[in-house]
């Protein structure tokens, strides 16, 4: 809490009540229904509305800055036979400078934020970007890459491993988020989706168990009224 000393409101109290992960913030938002929507989820009628085979395997998302390790993420072995579903603007136009001939993509049209959902259910690896795309992705339940946003200051490189401890995060989902996100200049390793997918499974477990963001939110104004 914070006195307001000046101004209309002199004497009241300001509260600052923020988002987050852990059990001690105010948490995310959560539709209700988010689970049931996913459960009932037409992965392959989806894909074919995009003119990708559901067989593709694996199909990856890509929401991301312009990171220098996309060159190497394209030509990693176990990645040449994936479809890439790329979203519009700057992943676009990284994508576009770094594929080969081989590498086989779909750039998407924007999408509404139920349609950014069917894409992430409907991925085996999906790329994210910022926090609302991070937040999608955890919701998700699916294995993701986090590109944070970065600062001039490198103040992001404690902020990312910060959240990685959240995660749990595996010792090879943690490498892999520093080479992506430019931390250390190890090379990008094959991803271990399985490891990973476990990991984003009980990620998303321990937040169901919190109350969603509105919910916290609402019963925080009741209390101080």
């Amino acid at each position: 809490p914070s006195p307001v000393l000046s101004g209309p409101l002199a004497g009241r109290m300001k509260w600052f009540f923020y988002p987050g992960f852990s059990a001690s913030t105010g948490g995310l938002l959560r539709e209700t229904t988010i689970l049931e929507r996913q459960n009932s989820f037409d992965r392959d009628a989806w894909l074919r509305s995009q003119c990708v085979s559901p067989d593709a395997n694996p199909v990856v998302s890509l929401f991301c800055y312009e990171p220098p390790a996309l060159p190497a993420l394209l030509r990693l072995p176990e990645l040449a036979k994936a479809h890439w579903l790329v979203a519009p603007g700057r992943a676009e136009a990284a994508f576009a400078s770094a594929n080969t001939p081989s590498t086989r993509g779909t750039v998407l049209k924007h999408l509404p934020q139920t349609e950014f959902d069917h894409l992430l259910w409907a991925c085996d690896l999906n790329f994210v970007r910022g926090e609302d795309s991070l937040v999608r992705a955890l919701w998700a339940g699916k294995p993701f890459v986090w590109h944070i946003y970065p600062q001039h200051d490198d103040a992001h490189h404690a902020k990312l491993d910060a959240f990685l401890d959240w995660l749990q995060a595996p010792a090879s989902l943690r490498e892999f988020h520093h080479a992506w996100n430019g931390i250390d200049n190890a090379p990008l390793a094959a991803p271990a989706l399985a490891e990973w997918l476990e990991c984003a499974l009980a990620a998303r477990q321990r937040l169901l168990k919190q109350n969603d963001l509105l919910t916290q939110l609402l019963g925080f104004v009741m209390e101080k009224r």
